[in-house]
């Protein structure tokens, strides 16, 4: 009898961890492009939903910042832009931590950060995003996020 239970409770186990998805590439490269979306249609509500509270950022504008600004500067409009491209070039899973990289080009709008910063201009950008896997999906963790020359 024992030994059925045992038998049950593992099969329990595993039907409940194969119900469960599992960090893979496909669910990252999912959630970076739902980042990307976030940004490009200014979505505060979805921001602040996807972000992980200890959320980071080095920004393009040279500065360090967290989720609650960071959100708020989203809601504002100031990190619109006019064009966004997004090139994945690599990423990788170790446990519950996500990272992708790649370049970003953007036309930053003329209102937003970026635009009063460099006004006209399209940006290249290189960029890396971490993500950590909680309760069946990824949350958004850090960014960095810099320009370079063309």
């Amino acid at each position: 009898m024992r030994r059925l239970v045992l038998i049950l409770a593992s099969s329990l186990s595993m039907a409940a961890s194969a119900a469960r998805p599992a960090p893979n590439e496909s669910n990252l490269r999912a959630a970076d492009a739902e980042q990307m979306r976030i940004i490009v249609e200014s979505d505060a509500k979805a921001q602040q939903d996807f972000m992980h509270p200890n959320y980071i950022i080095n920004a393009p504008a040279n500065v360090v910042r967290r989720k609650p600004e960071l959100v708020a500067d989203l809601a504002r409009g100031g990190m619109g832009s006019e064009s966004f491209e997004r090139t994945i070039e690599g990423t990788a899973i170790t446990g519950p931590v996500g990272i992708v990289m790649g370049r970003e080009v953007v036309k930053p709008a003329p209102t937003s950060n970026l635009g009063r910063l460099h006004p006209g201009q399209t940006l290249q950008r290189r960029f890396t995003n971490v993500f950590l896997w909680e309760a069946g999906k990824w949350r958004f963790l850090a960014r960095q996020a810099s320009i370079v020359a063309p």
